[in-house]
């Protein structure tokens, strides 16, 4: 009974050895930080200013910085990104929120959430969270958003639903010469 299991574990590590040994090894591909194969020179990273208006019931406009890794993921051009802005609504109630979005796009079918805190001149705040779906593209993003809040769901002037049009102000020289 031993020699039989000695002989089939043999057997099989020799199998598993054979196995091994017939597959080739791939040849490595470079990868960015956010997986996607790309070479440096043809996805360099985009980054600058984003200019943005949005509305509902009440319009708004936004500006901040953004960056956004663009690349071919195998399957597609798709990019990941982020951005830090305010939004500034211009109503009767002057009100301003700052923001922090993520975003990823492909196939030009773009996703993302943001976390925004409204605050208005009366002492009113409200800390919402955002998910957004829509198109997107190198320099442009048209979505939908839905405003999920946290605290103080009551804050006046605030909708609860948004369509946005964004633009990508890029800066970096080398991504512009890469399209």
């Amino acid at each position: 009974m031993k020699k039989s299991i000695l002989y089939s574990t043999i057997l099989v590590f020799f199998l598993c050895q054979f196995g091994n040994a017939q597959i080739a090894t791939e040849e490595e591909t470079k990868k960015n930080k956010l997986g996607f194969e790309a070479e440096a020179e043809k996805y360099p990273l985009l980054n600058g200013v984003l200019f943005g208006v949005h509305g509902a019931r009440e319009t708004m406009i936004e500006i901040g910085y953004f960056q956004y890794q663009w690349g071919n993921a195998g399957y597609g051009d798709g990019g990941k990104g982020y951005s830090i802005s305010t939004e500034h609504y211009i109503n009767d109630d002057y009100i301003i929120a700052p923001k922090i979005a993520g975003f990823s796009n492909l196939w030009g079918i773009n996703l993302g959430a943001a976390a925004v805190w409204y605050f208005d001149m009366e002492k009113n705040n409200s800390f919402r969270v955002r998910p957004e779906i829509g198109y997107g593209t190198r320099t442009l993003k048209l979505t939908y958003a839905f405003n999920i809040a946290v605290t103080n769901k009551d804050m006046p002037n605030v909708s609860k639903h948004m369509i946005s049009a964004v633009y990508f102000l890029n800066f970096n020289k080398k991504s512009r010469k890469s399209k």
